[in-house]
C-alpha cells in the first residue's frame, strides 16, 4: 500500500467520520442533559437509560473523531480501525432508532458510505508504486483524451458523390 499524501477518498472518509463523531457527541450531550428531547421513554430504550446512552455516545463520538483523523495517516491499521468503528456505530444507531428514527437511519447511511470509501476507494494493498503510477497515467491519458476538443464529424449529407444532384 502506498503511504504518500492523503487522497480524495481519505479526505472524504475522514470528514464523514469526524462529522458523525461530532454529531454523536452532540447526541450524547442531549441525551445526558435534555432527555425529554427524545420520543422514547426509558422503558423503550434498549438496555440503558438516557444518561448512560449520553455518556456512551459522547465517548464514542470522541473515538470516531480520532479515527477520522487517523485515516489521514494512510496507514492500514487506521483503515481497519475506522471500518470496525463505522460498523459498530451502525449497530449502535440501531439501539437509538426508537428515540430518533430519522437521524439513526441517516447515521447508518453515513456509516455505510464510510465503509464503502474505506474498502472500495483506495489502492489495492498488493499494488506496487510502479503499478499504481502506471494505472494513474493510463487514467490521466483517458481523461485528457475525453476532455480534448471534439473532432468535427461529417453528416451523411455532406459526403461527396451523393445520388442527389440537381437536375
Amino acid at each position: 500500500m502506498r503511504f504518500d499524501a492523503a487522497n480524495g477518498w481519505q479526505f472524504f472518509v475522514a470528514t464523514l467520520l469526524t462529522v458523525i463523531g461530532c454529531i454523536n457527541i452532540i447526541q450524547g450531550l442531549v441525551a445526558l442533559f435534555v432527555p425529554e428531547f427524545y420520543f422514547a421513554t426509558d422503558t423503550e430504550m434498549l438496555m440503558l437509560e438516557y444518561a448512560s446512552w449520553g455518556v456512551l455516545l459522547g465517548l464514542w463520538g470522541v473515538v470516531l473523531v480520532v479515527a477520522g483523523m487517523s485515516v489521514l495517516s494512510g496507514s492500514p491499521w487506521a483503515r481497519v480501525f475506522a471500518i470496525v468503528l463505522a460498523s459498530l456505530n451502525a449497530l449502535a444507531q440501531l439501539a437509538f432508532v426508537v428515540a430518533m428514527p430519522l437521524w439513526s437511519m441517516v447515521a447508518i447511511a453515513i456509516d455505510v458510505l464510510v465503509i464503502y470509501g474505506l474498502t472500495a476507494g483506495w489502492p489495492r494493498a498488493d499494488e506496487s508504486e510502479d503499478e499504481a503510477s502506471e494505472r494513474e497515467a493510463v487514467y490521466r491519458t483517458g481523461y485528457e483524451a475525453a476532455r480534448a476538443a471534439p473532432r468535427p464529424t461529417r453528416s451523411p449529407e455532406d459526403s461527396g458523390g451523393s445520388a442527389r444532384h440537381g437536375g
